[in-house]
């Protein structure tokens, strides 16, 4: 089964790169790939608890996530989820945070790289 690694920077208002990640992730995920979803930076953002877009324009993406977390694997950076000022406790339920670890393995082993 190949393997496709979406790597999400951006945070989740603002611009589409978010919700167009999220929809690779998933949608890879129905056509018989394993994704993982890995957010880094800004992007650790988009897996806050309860999510609120105000005027954005945007729809909140995090409800998207949790439905996710069960077809695929999701992870924050722990560097990044520090420096942005969010603990575990702020995350949706089944996203795991990754010391690194998981990232330099992801990249290794993934056929498709898309970076956000």
């Amino acid at each position: 089964m190949d393997k496709l690694l979406v790597i999400l920077r951006k945070p989740p208002y603002g611009t589409i790169d978010a919700a167009e990640a999220v929809r690779h992730a998933g949608g890879a995920s129905g056509f018989d790939y394993t994704s993982i979803l890995y957010l880094l930076d800004a992007g650790v953002f988009s897996a806050k608890k309860d999510q609120d877009s105000g005027k954005t324009g945007f729809t909140g993406i995090g409800e998207s996530l949790e439905l996710l977390a069960d077809e695929m694997e999701i992870y924050v950076c722990q560097n990044s989820l520090m420096e942005c000022g969010l603990n575990e406790e702020d995350l949706i339920e089944g996203v795991k945070i990754d010391d690194g670890s998981i990232l330099g393995k992801a990249l290794k082993e993934a056929q498709s790289v898309m970076i956000y």
